[in-house]
């Protein structure tokens, strides 16, 4: 049965602070969480109208906390303007951070402030199989309710790590590759196996303690006049052009 403190922990969810408090955060739709659940996430509580959990099969109910709600219970807990049929309450997950099980293509993130954009960068990470994105402190949080729609589930299949970037810059004992305006030329350049590809903020790019630590810059080359590009649009440039270079 649904309580009044259900309702007002799901609501709270959407600050970062009560969700690094509890460990805990939201998702919802049938996508996003059937997709968490499948990834072995945790769930605390799963709220579902009946129309989803009459989808459901039984097997897959025996492995879940859930309660029924009504729509109107959804609506009260939901942070969307069109509700959808099911709420998630996750456990976060606390991926270890190991710099010597670094391998292959490592995004490195600083200071990602829109939640479309690193919800988008940690899809594009899941496509194309990238397991570890680093990400400095000021980027946008992970479990931001916006973050998690945009990943589709994706959040669940990637580790996602926060820290100091220039610290660890130092104990990862791999090239660091940055996006740059004045860089080489992507499709020409011979990407490393083993990097770290290093995106900076959407207006003032790189900073400037990080970009002292760049080993090389690239560049996606420009034919227009557009003034820049999105970053996860050119993240998923540069992805795509370093996995050109390798077989799958």
């Amino acid at each position: 049965m649904l309580t009044k403190a259900d309702i007002k922990l799901v609501k709270s969810l959407g600050d970062k602070n009560v969700r690094n408090t509890n460990s805990l955060f939201v998702a919802e739709g049938n996508k996003s969480v059937v997709d968490l659940i499948i990834s072995k996430i945790k769930p605390q509580q799963i709220y579902a109208l009946a129309s989803w959990l009459n989808q459901q099969t039984p097997d897959f109910l025996s492995q879940l906390p859930f309660v029924e709600i009504s729509q109107k219970e959804l609506e009260q807990m939901s942070s969307l303007q069109s509700t959808r049929e099911v709420i998630g309450v996750f456990h976060m997950p606390k991926p270890v951070f190991n710099p010597s099980e670094l391998n292959g293509l490592i995004l490195a993130l600083d200071t990602i402030q829109d939640p479309g954009n690193l919800g988008t960068l940690i899809r594009l990470a899941d496509w194309y199989g990238v397991k570890h994105i680093l990400c400095s402190p000021q980027t946008v949080d992970c479990y931001n309710s916006k973050v998690i729609q945009s990943t589709m589930g994706s959040i669940g299949r990637v580790s996602i790590h926060y820290g100091d970037l220039a610290d660890w810059f130092k104990t990862i004992n791999l090239p660091i590759i940055a996006a740059s305006m004045e860089g080489q030329a992507s499709r020409i350049f011979d990407f490393p196996q083993d990097m770290i590809l290093l995106l900076g903020n959407e207006g003032s790019g790189i900073n400037p303690q990080l970009r002292a630590m760049v080993n090389k810059t690239i560049r996606i080359e420009k034919r227009g006049l557009a003034e820049s590009l999105n970053v996860a649009v050119a993240g998923a440039i540069l992805v795509d052009r370093y996995f050109g270079q390798f077989e799958f």
